[in-house]
């Protein structure tokens, strides 16, 4: 394989063609001021995004993270006066027992994830409403420090909520290719058949990759709302479409079986040059729909190109067969 035909190069340099591109054309675009800000607005997409792929490399697809991460935003506010970790802790703990019986279920009834999250998806954004008593819930004055602290820059360009989405890439990418638990995922997602008859564990894969992707969706939603100062039942729900749109740049497969973290972290920070490049150009809102568009099909037509997807072996299949 060429260097040109590796998939990940041809993501890498995407990621830079956009940002050179979007550097001559927005006067500032290059500043350090700038960096901080595009890595800020890709922290929590980075982390619902890493969950999110974790469960699409098993095959399948949770539609509830944004309502989780509604809930685990104002759960976090409720519970901001007991400290930051404390916070945290009661928001995601809940969440990676919903992803674990959520699992479970999907498993053992052996049912679409599509048909079954969707319910979930409706059923957690009315308990974000009956949290929250159909009110935005805010920060005390008292607790203001919080969202400070997460806001502080640090090292020119990083802040701590986007120092932990790299964190949280990079374990979860070390996870899922050096341990037994990740490799299984991988082996169910890739062909479910062929991993059960050698053995593989159906359930437990599963179970993990529904539990990674409400924990990560939780963290994600805490952070965002205690940095914001505020949370409300109806928020985050465009943030699953944008962390699918960012794993799929990123060379995450919808099949299963493929992708990388660090797919994902060029997925989402291509999206997010793009998108902070377009609004400092003060471009309608239609206008970074249409880009976001035309770059995921880009990238599908690659994967087609480079026969990575089942449409592209059975195009190759018919070619084989046309021409005996």
């Amino acid at each position: 394989m060429t260097p040109l035909k590796n998939p990940l190069l041809q993501r890498i340099l995407l990621l830079v063609i956009v940002y050179v591109a979007m550097a001559a054309s927005v006067t500032n675009f290059g500043t350090t001021g700038n960096a901080y800000a595009i890595l800020e607005s890709s922290a929590m997409l980075g982390i619902v995004a890493a969950g999110l792929a974790v469960n699409m490399m098993a095959g399948e697809l949770d539609l509830s993270v944004g309502s989780v991460a509604a809930c685990a935003g104002l759960v976090a506010i409720m519970m901001s006066g007991h400290g930051l970790v404390i916070a945290i802790i009661a928001a995601v703990v809940p969440a990676v027992l919903y992803g674990i019986l959520q699992g479970y279920a999907i498993a053992r009834l052996q049912i679409s994830s599509l048909v079954f999250t969707l319910g979930t998806f409706i059923g957690i954004r009315g308990l974000a409403y009956v949290i929250s008593d159909e009110r935005t819930l805010s920060l005390a004055l008292s607790d203001l420090g919080i969202s400070m602290a997460l806001r502080e820059r640090m090292l020119l360009i990083f802040s701590p909520f986007s120092l932990l989405m790299i964190g949280v890439l990079v374990l979860t990418g070390l996870l899922l290719r050096y341990s037994r638990p990740g490799r299984e995922i991988f082996a169910i997602g890739g062909s479910r058949k062929e991993s059960r008859a050698a053995g593989v564990p159906q359930t437990r894969p599963l179970v993990l990759s529904f539990a990674t992707s409400a924990g990560l969706a939780a963290l994600a939603g805490a952070l965002a709302s205690l940095k914001g100062g505020s949370a409300t039942p109806g928020s985050y729900e465009t943030v699953l479409l944008a962390a699918v749109t960012a794993a799929l740049i990123g060379g995450v497969s919808l099949y299963g079986g493929r992708g990388s973290m660090l797919g994902v972290l060029i997925g989402v920070l291509t999206l997010q040059v793009l998108l902070s490049g377009l609004q400092l150009l003060g471009a309608p809102n239609w206008a970074a729909n249409l880009a976001t568009g035309l770059i995921l099909l880009a990238f599908l037509g690659v994967d087609l190109v480079n026969g990575q997807s089942p449409v592209a072996d059975a195009v190759r299949r018919y070619s084989l067969r046309a021409r005996a």
